[in-house]
């Protein structure tokens, strides 16, 4: 009995280490010819301000000969005279609960294969750097471009900014806009939803801050070196979308490893922190079931300072700490887990097809009930819920308004913040749930599960989606999902 023991605890060990290498082996395979970003911040914790510097590494991956690259410069939306594009008006005092506050974002220098270059800027709030090459970039080459920069952080409970527990550093350096059609892509930063866009990339980034705090990171940790009162700490994130880091001196933190991954959770406040945990454990292990593993060694879950129920970025997740019912922050970990799929590793542009990765993120979480015991939410509810709520709103706002557009369009394109929430989450919701019932759970899964290994690190468009589902349920369904989207559906 002793022997059949020890050679089940082999074959497990042998197992587990054969998962890790496997996972560790597709994403280095999976790194190779990505632009690079490797990224040095040096963060005062006490005045909220930095002084920052990332050299990227650029691979023009198109077919065209690149003259010039562009950054998005999301923080500049967060400076004076663009507090529209930050929140809406009913979210202000939820956002700036000290007042109205805002931040500073300088960039002073700009060099090309270590040359200076020449900078202009364009869109709204000057929001997108343009760097001028010195000669022109053919495809599959590579061009160094660094930039130095610095930022003061706005007293504001957002993605970028701090409230009094934490400090929030996402979309905080410039990030490349993504290159197609013969253009970039430059849609500004919205209030409405969660307007990026960008292409997977590798990052190496350290941050150098006061040691008492601790950090959440996407990727994993490198190095931790410590001198007097401060540290720097080292972090590498490869095959991701986007990097994001949650700062704070009131951390605790509890893990659970779920196949060859660690789930971390960050917290401070939280009288149920093993529920808390189990609920990003129990998703990661359905949604790499429905869909297909998820390859990356870390998970981290943070509550922190967030005018927004969540927030996901690739290997770590937001949870505002402003949810007081323990089921809905549960999920709200599930539904920003389920992301880590669709937009972490399935991406698309966010700005111009919101629901194309926020629709199925929130159907997953529902089907993560149905297939879940011990939660107190169950997919049928939700889903009797979700109609009622719908009928709702669309008698309120037609009586209101006159009339109402119910497609499913750009976050730009929504008049209000309600308005875009019922389209793309409730809406959506309801979509999947009619093609679920028309095509039954085997078949729906089957779609899903190849929509993302066909598109797993790529950019993935309505039509890929459409594509996945008509090949798996043999029937062409482009029609189906373009009467949702068009706003021509009645619900009833």
């Amino acid at each position: 009995m002793k022997k059949k023991i020890l050679c089940l605890v082999l074959v497990f060990c042998f197992s587990f280490t054969f998962v890790a290498c496997k996972k560790k082996d597709n994403l280095e395979k999976q790194a190779e010819n990505l632009t690079s970003y490797e990224i040095s911040v040096d963060l005062n914790v006490e005045t909220k301000t930095a002084t920052a510097s990332q050299t990227v590494y650029y691979v023009n991956s198109s077919e065209d000969a690149l003259k010039q690259i562009k950054f998005h410069l999301y923080p500049n939306f967060f400076e004076e005279g663009f507090l529209d594009y930050v929140v809406p008006h009913n979210k202000l005092n939820e956002a700036y609960k000290n007042g109205i506050n805002y931040g500073n974002f300088d960039v002073s220098q700009v060099k090309v294969n270590k040359e200076n270059s020449q900078i202009n800027y364009e869109g709204e709030a000057e929001g997108i750097l343009c760097v001028n090459l010195n000669n022109a970039l053919l495809p599959e080459d590579v061009v160094q471009i660094d930039i130095d920069f610095s930022f003061t952080l706005p007293n504001c409970e957002h993605r970028y900014g701090y409230g009094n527990d934490t400090i929030n550093l996402a979309n905080f350096y410039p990030v490349a806009c993504v290159y197609e059609n013969g253009a970039f892509e430059t849609s500004p930063y919205h209030s409405n939803g969660d307007p990026f866009y960008s292409e997977i990339a590798n990052y190496k980034v350290d941050i150098t801050l006061n040691k008492k705090y601790v950090v959440a990171s996407c990727g994993e940790k490198l190095n931790e070196e410590g001198v007097n009162d401060n540290k720097t700490v080292t972090y590498q994130a490869n095959v991701v979308r986007d990097f994001a880091m949650v700062i704070s001196d009131k951390f605790s933190i509890i893990n659970e490893k779920v196949g060859g991954t660690e789930v971390n959770y960050y917290y401070y406040k939280d009288n149920y922190p093993e529920s808390s945990l189990k609920a990003g454990v129990d998703a990661v292990k359905t949604f790499s079931d429905f869909y297909g593993e998820y390859p990356y060694k870390t998970l981290a879950i943070c509550q922190n300072d967030f005018v927004y129920g969540g927030m996901e970025y690739p290997t770590l997740i937001m949870i505002s700490d402003d949810i007081e019912d323990a089921d809905d922050y549960k999920n709200v970990i599930i539904h920003e887990t389920a992301h880590q799929w669709w937009y972490g590793m399935v991406g698309n542009n966010e700005f111009v097809y919101p629901w194309l990765d926020e629709s199925i993120t929130e159907f997953s979480t529902l089907l993560f009930y149905k297939h879940n015991d011990g939660y107190n939410l169950t997919y049928d509810e939700m889903i009797k819920a979700l109609k009622s709520n719908y009928h709702l709103f669309y008698t309120v706002y037609s009586d209101v308004l006159g009339t109402l557009d119910t497609s499913m369009r750009a976050v730009n394109e929504y008049q209000t913040e309600p308005e875009y929430v019922y389209a793309t989450y409730v809406k959506g919701v309801l979509m999947y749930d009619s093609l679920y019932d028309l095509v039954g759970e085997k078949k729906f899964l089957a779609s899903l599960k190849d929509y993302f290994n066909e598109n797993k690190f790529k950019i993935a468009t309505p039509d890929d989606l459409y594509n996945a589902f008509s090949k798996n349920c043999d029937k062409e369904v482009s029609k189906f999902f373009s009467s949702w989207v068009d706003g021509k559906v009645i619900i009833r």
